[in-house]
């Protein structure tokens, strides 16, 4: 549920809902401690040491590699390696994108790989849709459209999350119709994905989305709707920001506290008045930091013109 990655969302999909992410003690017998330090902590030193030795190495492999590279494992690789070279790629291809190393040939080439990998191992092409939303191009755009076919869903969702991440305006018309598919884990990543677009058409799918009944699309269009400055999700903005409300709801902490600060940010973008006076009690009474904070940030710019 955030504006930065399918996911980067949490995936709770109640029908009906509001929204929607020791320690041993040594023993006091000393001729036992000494056979625990013996057959347990050396042992354990042992392994933790090989372990770290086996990490740093791949670390110093992983670092040594090019985007490219990992395309050629995937192409060469064992059933493993392939896979994982794909997972590996997302973060090396965020590197060369941000150092503008990446090769400019690079986007025809991972399509090339992306379509011979439609017998792989599905979690192949699952990973090359993901990284794929490193690569602006047309190409890339052209497989990503394709891949809202694949017959593996979670390619499909990654597929969905990386035409959003590129602001892909053709796929608009593809996405407007996962926007309505009756699985709510697509139409909660097709709402993310609209919501990166300029179309016109966006905002009437936001609006209907808003009303859904599964809390994760509702989220997602309230949230979409304040960065283009509707305040149509202003009811669910209020839903978002109530404690007691969503400690009804099967979340992780960190989930809640994430949907909290957006929600609060999204309200104080909008200078939504009716909800002014419950961000200023969040500020003082929440027990979350973060939410506190949130709430400070806004309550102090709410007047700035």
């Amino acid at each position: 549920m955030s504006e930065d990655t399918p996911s980067q969302e949490s995936s709770r999909s109640e029908e009906g809902a509001e929204p929607s992410g020791s320690a041993g003690f040594a023993s006091a017998d000393v001729p036992r401690s000494k056979l625990i330090t013996q057959f347990v902590v050396f042992p354990l030193a042992i392994v933790l040491v090989g372990v770290s030795i086996y990490l740093f190495l791949g670390i110093l492999t992983s670092d040594s590699r090019s985007a490219s590279d990992y395309l050629d494992t995937i192409r060469r690789g064992g059933i493993n390696s392939r896979w994982q070279a794909a997972y590996e790629l997302v973060k090396v291809l965020s590197v060369e994108q941000r150092e503008g190393t990446l090769d400019p040939e690079f986007a025809n080439e991972i399509v090339r790989v992306f379509e011979a990998s439609v017998h792989d191992d599905p979690r192949v092409r699952r990973y090359l849709a993901r990284a794929m939303e490193m690569v602006d191009s047309p190409a890339v755009v052209e497989a990503l459209i394709g891949a809202l076919e694949d017959p593996d869903e979670e390619t499909r969702l990654y597929a969905i999350h990386s035409l959003g991440s590129l602001r892909a305006e053709v796929s608009v018309p593809h996405l407007l119709k996962f926007a309505e598919h009756q699985d709510p884990g697509f139409r909660k990543s097709a709402v993310y994905s609209l919501g990166q677009m300029t179309d016109d058409r966006v905002v009437d799918a936001l609006k209907l989305a808003v009303n859904d009944r599964v809390a994760d699309v509702r989220w997602n269009a309230a949230l979409q709707l304040a960065r283009r400055g509707d305040a149509s999700g202003e009811a669910v903005l209020g839903k978002m920001m109530h404690r007691p409300f969503l400690e009804t709801i099967e979340m992780s902490e960190d989930q809640r506290v994430t949907a909290m600060v957006f929600a609060i940010r999204s309200a104080g973008a909008l200078k939504l008045e009716k909800l002014r006076d419950h961000i200023l009690t969040l500020k003082g009474d929440d027990p979350s930091m973060k939410v506190r904070q949130a709430a400070i940030e806004v309550i102090d710019g709410w007047d700035e013109p």
